[in-house]
């Protein structure tokens, strides 16, 4: 197996696979597979979190627990998915 330092150190031109670096877009897809399966599990987290925070909300006193937990929701875990989208697109 060459390694990539040993490629940048010497200068191959026998034209065969060691002269040049291929990179596989074989991983794009699979990126976005588990993207499409992250988005589900989230689906699925979204939808068990908002079932939490009516089974707290309907306490008066849970009220404010309630709106705490879809705030943290809000901030992280979206803030997440945006930037799993945002940066699986730009995979080249």
């Amino acid at each position: 197996m060459i390694k990539l330092k040993e490629l940048i150190k010497e200068e191959c031109h026998c034209g065969k696979s060691c002269c040049s670096v291929n990179e596989d877009v074989k991983h794009i897809p699979k990126a976005k597979k588990k993207l499409q399966k992250l988005m589900k599990d989230e689906s699925n987290l979204r939808l068990t979190m908002n079932q939490i925070a009516l089974i707290m909300s309907k306490d008066i006193a849970n009220n404010d627990l309630a709106d705490d937990l879809i705030k943290s929701y809000k901030r992280n875990v979206t803030e997440f998915m945006r930037d799993a989208v945002r940066l699986i697109k730009k995979m080249k």
